[in-house]
C-alpha cells in the first residue's frame, strides 16, 4: 500500500483525513458523557444521533450538485475552518437548560460535513487511478480503524482521569491541523467541471442517472440495509451506559475491538477482493449481512464483557469490509460527470438509514430492552442478506442464459 502514498494529491487527503479522524474519536466520546450528564436517556442518545443524521442527510440532497462548479480544495478548508470552530463550543455547554445547544451544534457541524465528504471523494477518484481505488479506499479505511483503537483507549483514560470536555478542544485543534495540511494540497488540473446548467436540472439529472444503471442503485440499497443493520451501535451506547451500569469509558474502550474489525477488514479486503472477481465480492457482501446480524445478536445476549467486545470485533469486520468492497464498485460504477452527485445522494440515503435505524433501536430499547430488539435487527439483517444472495445468483443465471 506504500505505493499509492507516493502520490501527492492523495498523500494529502489521507494526511489531513487522519487528522481529522483523531479529533472526531475524541469529540464522539465526548458527546455521550455530554449527553448522560444533560439528559441520561436512551431516547436521547438516538435524538442525538437523528440531530447528527438529519442534517447530513438533507444537506448531502444537494451538496453534490453545488460541488461540481465549486473548487474542492477551497471547500474542504471552509468547512473544516467551520467543524473546528463549532466543536469548540461544546466546551462551554454544562447546565441541562442548554440541551437544545448540543442538538444546534450537532446540526451545524453535520451540515458542514456533508460537503466535506462528497468533496474528498471526487479528488480521490479523479487523483487515484482505477486500479488503484482498492488499495486507497483499503487503507483510508484500515487507517480510520487503527485510529479508533488508539484514540478511544486515550480518549477512554482522559475521560477516566480527567474530563471529557477536554476532547472537544482536542477535536477542534485537530481540524485546524487538517486545514493547514489541505492548505498545501497541490492543484487538481483539469478537475472542475464547470457548468451553466442549474443547480435543480443536475439534481433531477443525478436522481435519473442513477436510476437508470440498476447496479448502482443496487449498491445504495445494500448499503442502507447495512446501515440499519449498523443503528446497533446506539443501542450499544444504552446497553452498556443504562442497563449494565458501566462507566463511559467502558463503551470507550469497546471502540477497540470494533477499529481492530476495521483494520482487518482494510488488510483482508485490499489482498483478497480483486482476485475474488464480481462473483466472489457480491457472496462476501451477502454473507457479511448475515454475519454483522449474528454478531449484534450475541453483543446484547452475552453476558461477560468479554463476548460482547468479540461479538463487536467480528461485526466490525464484516460491516466494514461491506463499506470498502460497496465503495469501491461504487466508484468505479459511476460516470466521471456524476460522481458528486451520486456520492451525496449516497451520504443522504445511507445516512438517512442509518438515522431511521437509530430511532427506532434507541425507542425500542428504552421500551422494550435492547435485547427483544436486537433480536429483531437480527432478523431484519439475515434477511436483507439472503435477499442480496438470491438476487446477486440471478442475475448470475441470467447472464448464463444471455451468453
Amino acid at each position: 500500500m506504500s505505493s499509492i502514498l507516493k502520490h501527492p494529491v492523495f498523500r494529502r487527503l489521507y494526511a489531513a483525513h487522519i487528522i481529522h479522524i483523531v479529533g472526531n474519536e475524541f469529540t464522539f466520546i465526548a458527546v455521550v458523557g455530554l449527553l448522560q450528564d444533560l439528559s441520561g436517556s436512551g431516547l436521547s442518545f438516538a435524538a442525538g444521533t437523528v440531530f447528527r443524521m438529519l442534517p447530513y442527510v438533507i444537506t448531502s440532497l444537494f451538496s453534490g450538485a453545488l460541488l461540481e462548479n465549486w473548487d474542492k480544495r477551497r471547500v474542504m478548508i471552509i468547512v473544516n475552518f467551520l467543524r473546528g470552530v463549532l466543536v469548540s463550543l461544546f466546551f462551554w455547554i454544562t447546565t441541562p437548560a442548554y440541551l437544545w445547544a448540543v442538538f444546534l451544534l450537532l446540526i451545524l457541524v453535520n451540515v458542514c460535513s456533508a460537503f466535506f465528504q462528497p468533496a474528498m471523494q471526487v479528488a480521490i477518484v479523479q487523483s487515484v487511478k482505477q486500479e488503484d481505488r482498492l488499495q486507497a479506499n483499503s487503507l483510508l479505511q484500515g487507517t480510520t480503524s487503527f485510529l479508533i483503537i488508539v484514540c478511544q483507549g486515550v480518549a477512554a483514560f482522559l475521560v477516566y482521569y480527567f474530563s471529557y470536555r477536554f476532547n472537544f478542544l482536542l477535536d477542534a485543534a485537530c481540524y485546524f491541523v487538517s486545514l493547514l495540511i489541505l492548505l498545501k494540497l497541490p492543484s487538481l488540473s483539469g478537475t472542475e467541471m464547470i457548468t451553466s446548467i442549474g443547480f435543480f436540472t443536475r439534481l433531477r439529472e443525478g436522481i435519473d442517472y442513477i436510476r437508470t444503471v440498476p447496479k448502482i442503485k443496487s449498491v445504495l440499497l445494500y448499503q442502507m440495509a447495512e446501515r440499519m443493520l449498523g443503528a446497533y451501535y446506539i443501542m450499544l451506547m444504552f446497553h452498556i451506559l443504562q442497563e449494565r451500569k458501566e462507566g463511559l469509558y467502558v463503551f470507550g474502550l469497546l471502540d477497540i475491538p470494533l477499529g481492530l474489525g476495521g483494520v482487518l477488514a482494510g488488510v483482508v479486503v485490499s489482498r483478497w477482493a480483486d482476485r475474488a472477481g464480481e462473483k466472489g465480492v457480491n457472496t462476501a457482501l451477502g454473507w457479511a449481512l448475515v454475519a454483522m446480524s449474528l454478531s449484534v445478536y450475541g453483543m446484547f445476549h452475552s453476558g461477560p464483557i468479554l463476548v460482547l467486545a468479540v461479538a463487536t470485533l467480528f461485526c466490525a469486520f464484516a460491516s466494514f469490509s461491506s463499506s470498502i468492497m460497496a465503495v469501491t464498485r461504487l466508484q468505479r460504477l459511476t460516470d466521471a460527470e456524476f460522481l458528486a452527485r451520486v456520492f451525496s445522494i449516497r451520504e443522504m440515503l445511507t445516512m438517512g438509514s442509518f438515522a431511521v435505524g437509530c430511532l427506532i433501536v434507541g425507542y425500542g430499547a428504552e421500551k422494550a430492552g435492547s435485547s427483544l430488539v436486537s433480536t429483531g435487527l437480527a432478523i431484519f439483517g439475515v434477511i436483507a442478506g439472503l435477499i442480496w444472495l438470491l438476487a446477486a445468483r440471478s442475475l448470475k443465471e441470467q447472464k448464463k442464459e444471455a451468453v
